[in-house]
């Protein structure tokens, strides 16, 4: 799909005022990905595991957090998976969905999409 940039505030639903703009990279991920630095600095707890699957085929079992995101003129709380203190953030698939968005990749933008119920 390309890759572009996207702008959204996120925050822990416990200690809110602590929250901030990250710059997310848009790729095509499943879940959105944030470094567990970013997300200690918020108030975010691991809840859960999930196992990853890195570009070379390994696989990694990462911790799991929730987080409340603004996006698009919404706000929701979304599964954001804690990333090496290191790494990129990244906006996953889930919470495109979550927010109704999708990929414009042609004007590298995020664009509203239609909800099929069947």
């Amino acid at each position: 799909m390309g890759q572009f940039s996207v702008s959204a505030r996120i925050w822990s639903a416990h200690v809110p005022e602590k929250g901030r703009e990250v710059n997310f990279l848009a790729t095509g991920a499943a879940y959105t990905v944030v470094p567990r630095t970013m997300l200690d600095a918020i108030g975010c707890l691991p809840s859960t595991k999930r196992t990853v699957v890195q570009p070379d085929g390994r696989e990694e079992i990462w911790d799991l957090t929730y987080i409340i995101m603004a996006l698009g003129g919404e706000e929701a709380p979304t599964p954001c998976l804690m990333g090496p203190s290191n790494g990129l953030t990244l906006l996953g698939a889930v919470t495109l969905e979550q927010f109704g968005l999708g990929v414009d990749p042609l004007h590298r933008r995020l664009i509203p999409v239609r909800a099929p119920i069947a």
